[in-house]
């Protein structure tokens, strides 16, 4: 019997993008709202990888038992010097900043399985040809979040070797896309794909996410912060979960700042602004990936 595990599933407790002085976060999904949305995306298992913490992973494991059929997997994205990684069964923080063999014998340490996410992107950090020198067991060669294609078709090319595992993520920012891109593989449980990874017998499945899906978690997570800002800024904001490092960053943001935000996310809202938005950041992506820059800078030595 066939399962399906979707890999790469972000929380909000993956903390703020940056673009310019602006911060805005990288996903406002709840744990509990994962794991109810993985089992109506007929997934068995999902994934939770935040940047650089296991913190929604572990909080969303608690929510298993709510949701029978669904198996929830600790992981984290780490961001190391070299480019990011996926560490998946993990029990505790993988610190960022380090090498990628630095980061990979810290995911070994804790029996965990090291993925190399978007390995061929040309617009969030990635390990292009540096795969090559790593001890990898799985490359993600689809990921629903590059709709450019060409991180994709390059990540499938470079995988025919049959070297890594063939796994697919959403890399899912919002619930809408939970499960859109998966990896299918025989039996169940998480333990059971563990050792298809292992074993190299897992394959890709789905696709990438529509123009409707990127822009509406744009305006969800547009939205969501521009509650916080108000909150923010009438004191609203309590200290209910300390540990949300999305709360403590917005309160630290000047007031001046916070007013051009929510004037910015007004005329964001405007139809047809976000559409055009998502269709000038599908060319300038199309336009970064015209230079293949991971294989001129693949071969740079990495640091032991």
């Amino acid at each position: 019997m066939a399962s399906r595990a979707d890999i790469h599933v972000h929380s909000k407790y993956s903390g703020l993008a940056r673009l310019n002085f602006l911060r805005f976060p990288e996903s406002v999904n709840e744990p509990r709202d994962i794991v109810k949305q993985a089992g109506l995306a007929g997934l068995n298992l999902v994934c939770v990888t935040d940047h650089n913490t296991v913190l929604g992973g572990l909080k969303a494991k608690e929510y298993e038992k709510d949701f029978p059929g669904i198996e929830v997997i600790v992981g984290e994205e780490v961001s190391t010097r070299d480019g990011e990684i996926l560490g998946l069964f993990l029990q505790e923080d993988v610190p960022k900043g380090l090498n990628a063999i630095e980061t990979i014998e810290l995911i070994r340490a804790q029996d965990g399985l090291v993925i190399s996410p978007h390995p061929f992107s040309n617009h969030v950090p990635a390990l292009g040809l540096k795969v090559d020198q790593l001890n990898i067991d799985g490359l993600e060669v689809l990921n629903a979040g590059h709709v450019d294609g060409y991180a994709n078709n390059k990540a499938a090319q470079h995988a025919a070797s049959g070297r890594w595992a063939l796994l697919g993520g959403s890399d899912s920012h919002s619930l809408n896309t939970i499960g859109c891109a998966y990896t299918e593989f025989e039996g169940n449980g998480a333990e059971e794909f563990r050792r298809q990874i292992i074993a190299k017998k897992t394959r890709p499945g789905g696709k990438e996410m529509t123009m409707s899906q990127v822009v509406a978690w744009s305006m969800g997570v547009v939205f969501a912060a521009d509650i916080l800002i108000l909150r923010s800024m009438l004191g609203g904001i309590l200290e209910v979960d300390a540990q949300n490092p999305v709360l403590n960053k917005i309160k630290e943001i000047g007031t001046s700042k916070k007013i051009v935000a929510l004037l910015g996310s007004m005329i964001y809202f405007t139809p047809p602004v976000p559409f055009l938005v998502g269709i000038i950041g599908e060319r300038v992506v199309k336009r970064l990936n015209s230079v293949p820059v991971h294989e001129i800078n693949g071969n740079t030595p990495l640091l032991n």
